[in-house]
């Protein structure tokens, strides 16, 4: 019997590759996004707008949601702004970062909670190299609500340890997928990969794999924590 995965924000970059990734490797993968990809063929998809509560609401109540329990959902749902000074700073603009990046996550988890008790259930969220250190590329706003997520993640593992529900984060620095090539120009990149101590950005199926590990029958006591994957450029310990 395969375990079921609902990836949230699973309709480009990590959410995508790990959504591939873990429907290869025997999940029954659910993906949920604004917008469908037009790449996701024979994953399926519904639609949820993680920045409307009613949105997120419908989502796991609709007659059509395919489970009747979680056993595993991974939030990689994230929008970004452009790196500016705090003196440029847009309250509108922040909200609109707020709203996806952190909000976005504690309303899912409000409306997954009933289904992931049920299964005893891991999560894992999708944070930022950033969190860890600063965004060189991205604005605060970017960096504020990803920084949010370790707190909510160390505060529902307490919350939900006796429900047997594990919830983890990964920081991931940047990872070689179709859009980040389609974005940045391949001098830039290979700019950075000289800074970073592997010498090369990491590969999607590096993230999906430690995410693979995390939501996985063999994670029976690592709740409330974050994995680094970033290539030797942050060393915590």
């Amino acid at each position: 019997m395969s375990n079921n995965s609902i990836i949230i924000g699973g309709t480009s970059g990590i959410g995508l590759s790990t959504a591939q990734y873990l429907k290869s490797n025997g999940h029954d993968v659910l993906i949920g996004g604004r917008t469908k990809h037009r790449n996701e063929t024979g994953i399926t998809f519904s639609k949820i707008d993680v920045s409307n509560e009613s949105s997120v609401e419908s989502f796991f109540s609709s007659s059509s949601f395919p489970f009747d329990h979680i056993d595993s959902i991974i939030y990689s749902a994230g929008i970004t702004t452009n790196k500016k000074k705090i003196t440029d700073f847009q309250v509108d603009e922040y909200l609109k970062v707020h709203n996806v990046n952190l909000l976005g996550a504690m309303l899912v988890f409000k409306y997954a909670y009933p289904l992931l008790k049920k299964g005893r259930g891991r999560v894992v969220v999708v944070s930022s190299f950033a969190s860890r250190t600063y965004s060189k590329f991205s604005g605060l706003e970017y960096t504020v609500t990803k920084s949010g997520l370790s707190g909510l993640v160390k505060q529902l593992s307490i919350e939900w340890a006796n429900d047997g529900i594990l919830i983890n984060t990964v920081f991931p620095s940047m990872v070689d997928t179709p859009m980040l090539r389609k974005n940045v120009d391949l001098d830039f990149l290979s700019s950075v990969e000289s800074t970073i101590p592997l010498g090369r950005i990491a590969q999607p199926e590096e993230i999906s794999s430690a995410i693979e590990f995390l939501i996985s029958e063999r994670n029976t006591y690592i709740t409330g924590c974050g994995i680094d994957i970033n290539g030797g450029q942050f060393l915590s310990g």
